[in-house]
């Protein structure tokens, strides 16, 4: 999994706070903005991440380890319980 991660972004130490915009363009400045395309959030925040995904036009995938409902208005491109499943996604 190493391999795909280029480098983890923690809301505290950028200065903004997901689901904000500001958030992925600060991730994208650094990263560079031609990776938005490439890029995927994984999170366990139906509000705060993947709403934050979806707000900034990258490709989202909900880490619902505890089996919560969906939100019927906070639809992920992807969702699943263990890390292994996001394996197979990424590749």
């Amino acid at each position: 999994m190493h391999k795909y991660i280029k480098k983890i972004f923690i809301s505290e130490e950028t200065g903004y706070q997901k689901p904000n915009p500001e958030f992925f363009n600060y991730v994208f400045n650094d990263i560079g903005e031609d990776e938005r395309q490439h890029s995927i959030i994984v999170g366990d925040s139906l509000t705060s991440d993947i709403l934050g995904g979806i707000n900034a036009g990258i490709a989202t995938c909900w880490f619902n380890f505890r089996g919560f409902d969906h939100n019927p208005g906070i639809i992920p491109d992807y969702e699943i319980n263990s890390w292994k499943q996001l394996n197979e996604i990424v590749r």
